[in-house]
C-alpha cells in the first residue's frame, strides 16, 4: 500500500483532511438550516470559543439561526451545533499541535476564511436572514 505525500506541513494527506473536515461542517451546517421552518422561540444553547474568532462567529450564526427554528427542531439544530464546535476547535488545536511557524499560521489563516465563508452562507439562507 503506498502512503501518501507529506504536504507542506509534513504529515501525510494533513491537506486533504481538513478539506474534508471542512465539507463535512458545510454540508452539516446546510443540512441543520435546511431542516426547518422559520419561527419558534430563540435557542438558548451558548458555546464556548474554539480559539479562531471566525468560527466562533460562526457558530454564533448557526445559533441564532436555529432560534428562529420551530422548538421541536430547534434542540436537533442545537446538538448538531455543538458537534461542529467541538470538531472546529479540534481542527485548530490540532494545527497548533502539529504544525510550526508559518505552517501553523497558514493553516489557521486558512480554517478561520473556511469559517467565514460559511457563517456568510448561513447568513444568506432563509430561515436565518437571506
Amino acid at each position: 500500500m503506498t502512503r501518501p505525500a507529506p504536504d507542506a506541513g509534513g504529515a501525510p494527506g494533513r491537506a486533504t483532511m481538513a478539506r474534508a473536515l471542512l465539507g463535512l461542517l458545510l454540508l452539516c451546517g446546510t443540512c441543520v438550516l435546511g431542516c426547518g421552518k422559520a419561527g419558534g422561540d430563540p435557542g438558548s444553547a451558548e458555546l464556548e470559543s474554539t480559539g479562531v474568532d471566525a468560527c466562533d462567529g460562526y457558530l454564533a450564526a448557526m445559533l441564532a439561526c436555529a432560534g428562529k427554528l420551530p422548538a421541536e427542531t430547534r434542540k436537533g439544530h442545537e446538538a448538531a451545533i455543538r458537534i461542529a464546535r467541538d470538531a472546529l476547535e479540534a481542527k485548530a488545536e490540532a494545527d497548533d499541535e502539529a504544525l510550526e511557524g508559518g505552517a501553523r499560521d497558514e493553516a489557521r489563516s486558512a480554517l478561520a476564511a473556511a469559517c467565514q465563508q460559511m457563517s456568510e452562507a448561513v447568513v444568506e439562507r432563509a430561515p436565518c436572514g437571506g
